[in-house]
């Protein structure tokens, strides 16, 4: 299995766009393929302003991961760089995440969009859900597949499934042809899935 680093962070009133651009910067000193989507349609309708997500990807292991974090944590440039974001932001969240199936996008695939959502397994239901997010994955194909990955920290049955899509309109034919095959998947987690919708702004490979 291979890993990735989100970060998400909300930005404070008016910040939004110095945010951005130093998030820009800061993906690109790190040297990992990735990207950074802004809110289109943010999931929690109580922030009035939906974070910023950076993704930051390749680590073939968790040693890959424990090894970029030991630099960071004795690079004191980054550590204030890393810093100098926090202070523009009302909140920052930190995600490790295990990739359990990839897009598998065809070479020259370049999505706007990005579609989110997170659900959690009722208790001893994890491998169950995890196993018919699988089976809609390859019943649903497309140009890029369904996502599975888990979070490494957190709810023990937390499960994302993410959608690339090259329009809103893209992601919206998706999300009606996934819903043919979602069968017991209800029946399998604890509450109704989040869903975050998200435009990608900036790549790095």
């Amino acid at each position: 299995m291979s890993y990735f680093m989100n970060i998400v962070r909300v930005p404070k009133a008016g910040k939004a766009f110095e945010l951005l651009e130093g998030m820009k910067a800061a993906l690109a000193a790190t040297g990992r393929p990735g990207g950074i989507t802004v809110p289109v349609s943010g999931a929690n309708l109580n922030n009035p302003r939906p974070g910023l997500i950076s993704l930051a990807g390749g680590f073939e292991t968790l040693d890959d991961v424990d090894s970029f974090l030991d630099v960071y944590l004795s690079n004191v440039e980054a550590q204030d760089s890393q810093m100098a974001l926090e202070e523009l932001c009302d909140k920052n969240t930190y995600i490790i995440s295990e990739m359990l199936a990839g897009a598998e996008p065809p070479d020259g695939y370049e999505p706007t969009v990005i579609s989110r959502l997170a659900m959690i397994a009722k208790p001893g239901k994890t491998p169950e859900l995890i196993r018919a997010l699988l089976e809609v994955r390859e019943k649903v194909g497309g140009d890029a597949k369904n996502a599975i990955s888990r979070p490494i920290a957190g709810p023990i049955g937390s499960v994302r499934v993410t959608t690339l899509g090259t329009s809103l309109q893209d992601l919206e034919n998706q999300r009606v042809e996934t819903v043919k095959h979602i069968g017991k998947i209800p029946e399998l987690i604890s509450a109704s899935p989040v869903r975050h919708v998200g435009k990608v702004v900036y790549r790095s490979s």
